[in-house]
């Protein structure tokens, strides 16, 4: 076992961590059977969100997945159906450059009565082509935390009649490269964490979009964790790890030096 493996699994510092930079998601999940558990994700066409859907199915859990991307989607159904032909998917269409359409797709899925023990907001986008949503909001603004804090509210009363529930934003340690000041005034801070136009370095714009998604899930656990159940978090998912952002960053960054 190399230096690295052994330093990140604790080794020699008096505790044990259980996962480590080699885990992959099916092991997290290891002897875990979530028969009977409901899991709502987003950005499942892609990266992280690729293996989060194929290990929760895999492991039982009906998995409903929120993408734009229709032929992706049914692409990995397909191929989780070829590892596990019981598994139980279910696609929603929904395109987080529309309020509209994250609207929408909230209200399909309350539509069906299904439970929901988990909502995994997982999409996002970095440094777009596309610079503003459908609704004329900042693209970094708008998919990685509007739409999705529309869907979370959305779908808090299927949350709360499934409790014990969970939501899980996946954010980044970009949240703490925003560059905000204790001493700025809030009505400073909202203007940079909601920018009306896109005129700042695109690693800006989604750094504020990320804090705002880490601030979203301290409201929504204070509201609801003690009267309701519902734990939240904000998540770090790790960076050099092959997702589309990261990909894209390289490429951005190959491209420009």
């Amino acid at each position: 076992m190399d230096d690295e493996l052994a330093e990140a699994r604790g080794e020699g510092s008096g505790r044990k961590r259980e996962f480590h930079s080699r885990t992959n998601a099916l092991d997290t999940l290891k002897e875990i059977d979530l028969s009977g558990k409901t899991y709502a994700i987003t950005g499942t066409t892609s990266g992280i969100g690729i293996e989060t859907a194929r290990a929760l199915a895999l492991k039982g859990a009906h998995v409903v997945m929120f993408n734009r991307n229709i032929v992706e989607s049914e692409k990995l159904k397909k191929r989780i159906e070829e590892e596990k032909p019981d598994v139980k998917i279910d696609f929603i269409s929904c395109d987080l450059n529309s309020l509209q359409s994250a609207k929408a797709a909230a209200d399909e899925f309350l539509s069906k009565h299904w439970p929901l023990h988990g909502l995994i907001l997982n999409a996002g986008v970095f440094a777009p082509t596309v610079k503003f949503t459908f609704d004329n909001f900042e693209s970094h603004f708008g998919v990685n935390h509007l739409a999705q804090f529309l869907l979370a509210k959305e779908l808090l009363p299927a949350l709360r009649q499934s409790s014990p529930a969970r939501i899980v934003f996946v954010s980044s340690v970009s949240s703490s490269h925003t560059g905000l000041k204790a001493e700025m005034t809030r009505s400073e801070k909202l203007n940079k964490l909601c920018p009306e136009n896109a005129n700042e370095f695109y690693y800006k714009l989604y750094a504020y979009s990320k804090m705002c998604q880490v601030l979203t899930a301290f409201k929504i656990h204070r509201d609801e964790f003690v009267s309701h159940g519902i734990s939240t978090y904000a998540i770090h998912p790790g960076t050099m790890i092959g997702t589309g952002i990261i990909l894209f960053q390289f490429h951005i960054a190959l491209h420009t030096n």
